[in-house]
């Protein structure tokens, strides 16, 4: 039978490059995956948001969750995809989860939520599409809610409800492979990206996403004016998302959302949405 898996997109409060330390939130922009198993070999795919090779990856680590007796001998998988690629949205994260789910669904297995992330990790790793694993950005996609990680170890110290509902997403242009940038350099930033991490879990947002925002924007080359325009106007939260370009307010009313959204739209696309509270538990 087809096999249906969905994930969400991902906000940052701490990129985990630096210090492997990893604080990201579910938003409310979906990747939809149907899995149809063939009795042909080799795998199909039909999406225009992700190479073949990572989705390949992903159809071997759902294989691996399941008795050898159970796997089809060929795929089709389609992709379709809300989620903007290569702009700090976690996108890989969600294809690779979605994925996963898709083919187990296929094969009539019901994974852990957990096993499902780290299947999808291990294949984005393969892949290249990813420099960390992104296990921070993988836990909230598919989890939904606020993600506390230790990426290194692929542990999840905490799932949380974000206090803000509402979401805009600003996309200045351009775009960012996680995969081409230089680690080394970026571990130095680990003192101040740790004490970002440090004020995520105390509860204070708005700090950890201003910390890990002023240290990663300037080596990354991004522009830190929309972000103070942002909370300028109203966001409780503002800051750059995973490598960028995108940069996400976090605001508590539809009000304050629509404030940010005005003052951003010269300085690029926008999407309001609204983040996305637990949904699966781990």
């Amino acid at each position: 039978m087809k096999g249906k898996g969905t994930a969400y997109a991902a906000g940052t409060v701490v990129n985990a490059i630096a210090s492997m330390k990893g604080c990201a939130y579910a938003l409310d922009l979906k990747v939809r995956v149907t899995a149809d198993p063939k009795a042909e070999p080799g795998i199909e795919v039909v999406s225009d948001v992700e190479d073949d090779g990572l989705i390949a990856e992903c159809v071997r680590e759902a294989e691996k969750l399941v008795d050898r007796d159970r796997k089809p001998e060929g795929w089709r998988i389609e992709v379709d995809s809300d989620i903007p690629v290569a702009v700090g949205l976690a996108s890989s994260s969600a294809v690779s989860n979605a994925v996963v789910e898709a083919c187990l669904d296929a094969m009539g297995e019901e994974a852990d939520p957990l096993d499902v992330v780290k299947a999808g990790v291990e294949a984005s790793i393969r892949a290249g599409v990813t420099v960390t694993g992104a296990y921070d950005d993988a836990c909230a996609s598919f989890l939904g809610g606020l993600v506390l990680t230790l990426n290194d170890e692929m542990t999840l110290l905490d799932v949380r409800k974000l206090p803000y509902p509402y979401a805009v997403v600003l996309l200045p242009g351009g775009r960012v492979e996680t995969s081409s940038v230089d680690k080394e350099r970026l571990s130095l930033l680990a003192p101040a990206v740790d004490a970002a991490f440090r004020a995520a879990m105390a509860g204070d947002y708005r700090t950890a996403m201003l910390i890990n925002t002023t240290a990663y924007a300037p080596v990354l080359g991004h522009d830190l004016d929309p972000v103070l325009d942002a909370l300028e106007v109203g966001a409780s939260a503002a800051g750059l998302s995973g490598t960028g370009p995108a940069i996400v307010a976090l605001c508590e009313t539809r009000s304050e959302a629509r404030s940010v959204r005005d003052s951003w739209s010269e300085h690029g696309d926008v999407i309001l949405t609204r983040t996305v509270g637990p949904e699966r538990v781990p």
